[in-house]
């Protein structure tokens, strides 16, 4: 995980600047349709914001305005600015670091999955490239196998066996249910 900023994809893939914009526009829409990831991203995001109001609830002194003087009032500003300085500058560290964390929990896979279905053949786990002649082979980089059965492929009936679960053909052929198939 890259605390500067989330790797979507293998360096060596260069998509245009249209092709990023679309890439992310469908990864933000795909995103929209998981709850549970907008959820974690928004908690996730929102933990600085919580630290925050805890600092200034345990440390009120920057936040509370004091009793300067009319004739020096810039003697309170002189003590409070390195300190609001330095809150604000480690609050905004803390708020990149939960962005980026959030990211590579929740939308990374979202731009993965959009690359995938463009024929883009890349690693779900890194993000490498890999060869297209054999894109069920491990990946170069991180060792990450592709599942080859998709859970289309467990509904696909086999030897002539009926399309579903068979506790469900069971249940149906049942003759207290009155309906025969």
């Amino acid at each position: 995980m890259n605390p500067i900023w989330p790797c979507f994809h293998d360096p060596a893939y260069r998509p245009t600047h249209l092709e990023r914009l679309d890439i992310h526009w469908k990864a933000n829409l795909r995103m929209l349709r998981f709850p549970r990831d907008l959820g974690l991203f928004t908690v996730i995001s929102l933990i600085p914001l919580l630290l925050l109001l805890l600092v200034a609830e345990w440390f009120p002194g920057p936040f509370q305005s004091g009793t300067a003087t009319p004739r020096a009032p810039w003697v309170e500003l002189e003590s409070i600015v390195p300190a609001f300085v330095l809150l604000v500058l480690v609050f905004l560290v803390l708020q990149h670091l939960a962005f980026v964390t959030a990211m590579n929990l929740t939308y990374l896979h979202h731009v993965r999955a959009v690359l995938r279905d463009r024929g883009i053949p890349l690693c779900e786990q890194c993000g490498q490239l890999l060869s297209p002649d054999r894109p069920e082979s491990a990946c170069p980089e991180c060792g990450h196998r592709r599942l080859a059965t998709t859970l289309i492929d467990l509904d696909s009936p086999k030897n002539g066996e009926p399309l579903g679960h068979p506790s469900q053909d069971a249940a149906a052929n049942h003759p207290q249910n009155g309906i025969r198939r």
